[in-house]
């Protein structure tokens, strides 16, 4: 009805212009009205639904999906446009093109987004139906962080090829043509694949997960996070350090969040004007203080008198003791060497400085020799027969 009032007010060629240009406007108008509907719905309406059921990870993932879906929405709404205008048939093409790369495009944005909510979700999932049971949970933080990580990189290669198929190429050969330049990039990019490798070194070894204090090599510090070419640790005086995960996979690694028990090994010199009398109770005592200590495995302990030190009597201690956290180790070496202290106070003996005793004597106090001790003659030694001189008398040699 539009189009024949226009028609017969301003002609044919003029009404089929002013009516296309008015579907496009009325299709532009609903989309901008739908992708405020969808922005509506998420602020409003779907967190009242979500708080209902308690969880974290729907919530993310309808926030996931806005934009996308928006997205999605206006490119819809462009492609009803361009349909309305019927444009000549190489434009449209062209013009479809673009569409179906940017269909693509919104479709694996909205895929890549869902990664780390649905991962989140099957950690929840999971951890819920093995709560109770021995068996530990398989998506820890760092499978977790991991299967994002590698989720996101496929979504990325896939959704390359799907929009290099959108624009006409030939997704096959393109991968041929990557094929037989591959041993070109391997060699560029050789630091890097090893890396890569490295990374899959760490997930499957699992030396240490994020969160974990370690020590490798001149690199110590709690890790923060594990990626695909190195490994971030912050260090304790809060600088962050960055490891290629290839020196990571070939270093030694001493990683001190899994101990399961700290050991204290300590030597206390006592001096040596200390009885013997002193020396056993003290070894005593101190041994059955540790046996009852609270946080000391009491068949861990070793308490003896070991070693004559240049200025000291050494008693070796030795036990283990139900501690994991470095700080609540402090605190118990703190009440270990307090207890010792008492103990020593208790026997009077002290404990032993590095000294030194030096003997002093003035000119003419210097101890001779006794003279009850005579220094023996020495005896005449008589020459042979062979040792005499030609032509003269024997010699006596003294």
């Amino acid at each position: 009805m539009l189009h024949e009032f226009l028609e017969d007010q301003l002609g044919q060629d003029a009404a089929n212009i002013i009516a296309k240009l008015l579907i496009v406007v009325v299709i532009l108008l609903l989309t901008w009205i739908a992708r405020g509907l969808i922005t509506l719905l998420v602020s409003r309406v779907v967190p009242h639904i979500t708080k209902r059921t308690h969880l974290k990870w729907d919530d993310e993932i309808v926030k996931a999906l806005q934009p996308p879906v928006r997205f999605l929405v206006g490119v819809a709404g462009l492609w009803l446009a361009m349909l309305a205008l019927d444009l000549p048939g190489r434009i449209e093409n062209a013009f479809g093109q673009v569409g179906n790369a940017l269909f693509a495009f919104g479709i694996f944005w909205g895929i890549y987004r869902l990664v780390e909510p649905l991962v989140e979700m099957v950690w929840t999932l999971s951890k819920r139906a093995m709560a109770g049971t021995p068996v530990p949970t398989v998506l820890d933080e760092q499978l977790s962080a991991a299967a994002t990580q590698i989720g996101r990189a496929v979504i990325i290669i896939l959704g390359f090829a799907a929009i290099l198929e959108a624009w006409g190429y030939d997704v096959a050969g393109v991968v041929a043509g990557l094929g037989i330049g591959g041993l070109a990039v391997a060699l560029a990019a050789q630091n890097t694949l090893e890396n890569v490798l490295g990374y899959f070194v760490i997930l499957a070894d699992e030396p240490f997960i994020i969160g974990e204090y370690i020590i490798m090599g001149d690199v110590s510090g709690v890790v923060e996070a594990v990626g695909f070419r190195s490994t971030r640790v912050r260090a304790l005086d809060q600088s962050l350090i960055t490891v290629p995960n290839k020196t990571i996979a070939n270093a030694n690694i001493v990683n001190w969040s899994r101990l399961a028990k700290r050991r204290l090994n300590m030597t206390v010199g006592i001096t040596y004007d200390s009885s013997p009398d002193q020396i056993l109770g003290v070894v005593q005592t101190l041994r059955e203080m540790l046996q009852n200590h609270e946080q000391v495995q009491d068949d861990s302990v070793v308490v003896q008198f070991v070693n004559f030190n240049d200025s000291s009597l050494d008693l070796m201690i030795i036990c283990f003791a139900n501690i994991v956290d470095w700080g609540d180790f402090q605190a118990f070496k703190q009440d270990v060497n307090l207890r010792i202290m008492n103990i020593l106070g208790d026997y009077r003996a002290e404990i032993a400085f590095p000294s030194r005793t030096i003997y002093h004597y003035m000119m003419g106090e210097y101890p001779s020799t006794p003279e009850s001790v005579p220094l023996p003659e020495p005896e005449p030694i008589h020459s042979t027969a062979s040792d005499q001189p030609a032509g003269g008398d024997s010699q006596r040699a003294d």
